[in-house]
């Protein structure tokens, strides 16, 4: 029998992230706007599926919703109902431009760049954050491919975000094999201070605004930020919320406390660098068992991180 770990309503505090875990506005909007539509969603714990935790969605409840995302076509068609819902939202769009080798279900980047513009139309610029993330380098990616690529997508995006969010590549130990195969390596820190100041100065051409997350290399060029920033959500929606670092995310990261509703090992997107998705197959696979209707996004004991 499964355990179920209530999480009481916030009263309007909680900060709900969708997701660091999955990318649910490309996989699984259906899923999520159905969430919304009963008030709540239930998440599996990362370490031990079977225990699990609801999660209030109602809008008294959520402060507002972040998504990260690669992909947001299939959420786009059900902005109407969050806005007449009354919710406030905003999204992290990651888009890079790396090649198949590297993020091998991506696509063109050019598509990505006109869902960007397209969500900028429908939300406005203030509510669409690119992340360039993370920056790392393989054979045939070094200093000169990112200024040169950086440039093509500041100067494709501009008016359609008006910060970015530029962080280096974190080395995790259970990705080390398969960066490895894909040839993917250290450079000097001085190269990286380098590039990193490069880029704040392309895109200050562009009209765009260049944040790190935390504490993270290349951050003495960027005005110090966070991915989910207090004083961004004050700026858009007047909330003002407590400045404390999330303790559930990395020494470095800067980001304020938020309670993330998605599942680890369940994007299909297959970034070698991905921390949140271990094993391909195991994401194929829980994608094909996802039922829309269910009240979490997966349960089943494959997605567990341990």
């Amino acid at each position: 029998m499964k355990k179920t770990l209530e999480l009481f309503p916030g009263s309007g505090s909680q900060v709900i992230s969708a997701s660091r875990r999955s990318d649910i506005p490309a996989w699984y909007a259906d899923w999520f706007i159905r969430r919304i539509q009963e008030g709540y969603c239930v998440v599996p714990n990362p370490l031990f599926p079977r225990q699990q935790k609801t999660v209030s969605l109602r809008p008294e409840d959520v402060a507002a919703i972040v998504f990260w995302t690669r992909h947001t076509e299939p959420l786009r068609k059900h902005l109407d109902v969050l806005d007449r819902l009354g919710y406030r939202y905003l999204f992290l769009y990651t888009l890079t431009g790396y090649p198949s080798s590297i993020e091998s279900g991506l696509g063109d980047a050019r598509h990505a760049v006109e869902d960007v513009l397209a969500l900028a139309e429908r939300v406005g610029p203030d509510r669409v954050i690119w992340r360039y993330d993370p920056v790392l380098f393989a054979p045939g990616i070094d200093a000169a491919w990112h200024r040169d690529n950086f440039r093509c997508l500041a100067s494709s995006l501009a008016g359609g975000t008006n910060r970015v969010v530029i962080t280096f590549l974190q080395l995790y130990r259970h990705l080390h094999s398969r960066l490895c195969n894909a040839g993917i390596y250290h450079v000097p820190e001085d190269e990286e201070m380098m590039l990193a100041s490069s880029l704040c100065t392309i895109a200050r051409e562009y009209g765009i605004q260049v944040r790190s997350c935390g504490d993270r290399r290349g951050a003495r060029f960027f005005e110090q930020g966070a991915c989910i920033d207090h004083r961004h959500l004050r700026d858009l929606f007047g909330l003002e919320m407590p400045a404390r670092k999330d303790p559930g995310q990395p020494a470095v990261c800067r980001c304020i406390q938020s309670v993330d509703i998605g599942v680890y090992n369940t994007c299909l997107h297959g970034c070698v660098y991905c921390y949140a998705t271990r094993d391909f197959a195991v994401a194929r696979r829980c994608y094909a068992e996802h039922d829309p209707c269910s009240s979490a996004l997966c349960t089943t004991d494959a997605v567990s991180v341990s």
